[in-house]
């Protein structure tokens, strides 16, 4: 909602072969390079629509505010403001209503319905989300990697999971064989921080979206930002808590320990002079949130890489 400038729109031409869709697809890609080049178009580009078999997706840039040229908005913040849930969802013919509409005001129904549907399928879901953020450049496929890995260890307590909960707790191979709620023994230590880095990180980042957007601001509506305390306050969650591996930042020192204990060479090792030094591109993301975690607030020493220090001594 605040910096995807690009959207799309879409062509189903899911009625047609296998061939016969790959032949238009090329056809308009074809055509949209010739609009291009005499700038009669503004649509970027037409691409295979990733997300639905063989429809087009024609990526355009905007919305482009009346008065202000230059200023974008993107078409997210529109999709969000204008989703309703109940009218997607919820028929009214299932429940109480005082009178019987019209013929011609449930067509409309259904169609206002139908183009719900289409928004949250599309641009809304998470999925859709995943995509729209590719399409904008504001996610690589390392970064998606990492946002599948913590959306679904969250997903595990949105969803109760059969004993993720037990798992962060002290002692959680501990039953007690007594019928009860919930568990005697307290959360872990480990446990209570992660959910405050999460609180960290999450609402650090949503700052910066805040802020980035009236920094950007025209002049008209901002004239001088004011936004550098907050931008040294949310910088520092990165740089105070470097042990957490969110979507933005860089492999924390554990994770280049890790790697280079397990898979750097010993040329590798002489060439970076210290593990710390790995290429961040060459290090994978850990996708045991909780258990990584654990490990990384441990000291650990190996012959081939030396010592790693917690960063809690």
């Amino acid at each position: 909602m605040c910096r995807g400038r690009k959207y799309f729109r879409l062509q189903d031409l899911s009625t047609l072969s296998e061939a016969d869709f790959k032949t238009r697809f090329e056809k308009q890609d074809a055509e949209l390079r010739e609009l291009q080049a005499h700038a009669k178009t503004q649509c970027l580009a037409v691409k295979k629509y990733p997300r639905a078999k063989r429809h087009l997706m024609y990526v355009f840039e905007g919305l482009r505010s009346s008065d202000e040229s230059d200023f974008v908005i993107p078409a997210h913040f529109f999709h969000f403001q204008e989703f309703d849930p109940e009218i997607m969802r919820l028929k009214d013919e299932d429940y109480f209503q005082y009178y019987q509409p019209e013929s011609e005001a449930k067509r409309r129904d259904r169609e206002y319905q139908q183009e719900l549907v289409f928004r949250y399928r599309h641009y809304l879901s998470y999925d859709a989300l995943l995509q729209c953020l590719q399409l904008n450049d504001l996610v690589d496929s390392a970064t998606l990697a990492r946002i599948e890995a913590h959306y679904t260890f969250l997903g595990k307590f949105l969803h109760p999971t059969h004993n993720a909960a037990r798992d962060l707790h002290e002692h959680s191979n501990v039953h007690s064989g007594k019928t009860a709620i919930g568990m005697d023994q307290e959360y872990s230590k480990v446990a209570v921080l992660l959910a405050a880095l999460y609180v960290c990180y999450n609402v650090a980042g949503l700052v910066d979206e805040v802020v980035g957007l009236i920094e950007d601001a025209p002049l008209k509506y901002v004239k001088e930002a004011g936004t550098d305390a907050l931008r040294g306050l949310t910088g520092r969650v990165a740089t105070d808590f470097p042990y957490f591996w969110f979507l933005f930042n860089d492999p924390p020192l554990y994770d280049r320990y890790n790697y280079c204990s397990h898979h750097a060479s010993n040329e590798e090792l002489v060439a970076w002079g210290h593990y710390s030094n790995v290429p961040k591109e060459r290090v994978p993301f850990d996708q045991h949130i909780y258990s990584h975690l654990e490990h990384a607030l441990e000291g650990w020493s190996n012959a081939r890489c030396g010592v790693y220090r917690s960063p809690m001594s």
